[in-house]
């Protein structure tokens, strides 16, 4: 932690130092040799440093993708060399001399050598995470190479090759982006996830839907469920199910209820809400209880069919104790 603090801290003090002596450079060739206005004059060290660094940034996004770094390391090169020869006029147009022109150009060299450095070490660390490690000299010390510096020229050049021969793996692939979709995000969630509790979980979210919606959703999320199975486990009993046994050869363990039909559902409905229940109130019943869907036209037609009818009267003068003819 402290050393990530000394680095922040030398970085913002030199960093600093270097933008504020070379932006006054700059300005002064600006300004001075060639008379650009004083609010451009002020801004042009942010042109030529400004996108020395951003290059060096773009040189380390590079790496990081596993591409060439090349480009970005031309552009850091150009643009430093263009703001080290202003520095040089500006040295000139005071008599400076050399002395002139190092001083006002060092600030720049140095900032854009720490970031290079810094470059240097990301890259370093992301070869190292895929594998790409370069090829080292052996440590044999001083003595070594000098007296012996034909053996140890050739050990190194035996390692060198052994490491480039041997590196015939293919280069590592980019990180695949992850999809981030909220189907991808649910399938992911549902995976891990008992079929039990991801059809309580769905039920929970469209607590209105029937156990047939239900199990249309979670199957597109990759949770492959019968709406019977659906409504066994919120409690919606089907009309009947059928078990076999484990040893009966390809026979399911559970086959699909026998949903009763649309009139018997609403007479059952019905006898259970007793003689007084609204047509509303039945095909919420019916819907809850089968997953069936009903109008209340239709329920007031089947249950007005299912109503007693009344027994004929005897007509007038014929039964016990009238008249009638003899």
């Amino acid at each position: 932690m402290h050393t990530r603090i000394a680095w922040w801290a030398s970085l913002t003090l030199i960093g600093g130092a270097a933008a504020a002596l070379t932006a006054w450079s700059l300005y002064v060739v600006a300004h001075d040799i060639y008379g650009v206005p004083h609010a451009l004059a002020v801004l042009t060290a942010a042109v030529y440093d400004g996108t020395a660094i951003a290059a060096l940034y773009l040189a380390g996004q590079a790496v990081q993708e596993n591409r060439s770094a090349l480009g970005p390391h031309l552009a850091t090169l150009g643009m430093a060399g263009v703001s080290i020869y202003l520095n040089r006029l500006h040295a000139h147009h005071i008599n400076g001399g050399l002395g002139a022109t190092l001083l006002f150009a060092t600030p720049t060299v140095a900032l854009l050598l720490i970031a290079g450095l810094a470059w240097s070490a990301v890259r370093a660390r992301h070869r190292a995470t895929t594998g790409d490690t370069p090829v080292t000299l052996p440590r044999y010390g001083m003595w070594g190479w000098l007296l012996a510096t034909e053996d140890a020229w050739a050990a190194t050049k035996r390692r060198a090759v052994t490491h480039v021969t041997s590196s015939a793996s293919p280069a590592p692939q980019p990180h695949p982006v992850k999809r981030h979709s909220a189907s991808a995000v649910l399938r992911d969630h549902f995976a891990d996830m008992d079929p039990a509790d991801a059809i309580r979980f769905a039920h929970s979210a469209k607590p209105s839907a029937p156990p047939a919606d239900l199990a249309a959703e979670l199957t597109s999320y990759g949770v492959h469920v019968s709406a019977v199975q659906v409504a066994l486990v919120l409690g919606h009993a089907p009309a009947r199910i059928t078990l076999e046994r484990d040893d009966a050869p390809d026979a399911p363990q559970v086959r699909p209820a026998v949903l009763p039909s649309k009139s018997d559902a609403i007479l059952n409905a019905a006898s259970v809400l007793g003689p007084d229940a609204k047509a509303a109130a039945v095909v919420e019943q019916v819907r809850r209880t089968t997953g069936l869907q009903v109008g209340e036209s239709y329920v007031r037609t089947v249950l007005s069919r299912k109503k007693p009818t009344p027994a004929p009267r005897p007509a007038p003068g014929i039964g016990k104790g009238g008249g009638g003819y003899n």
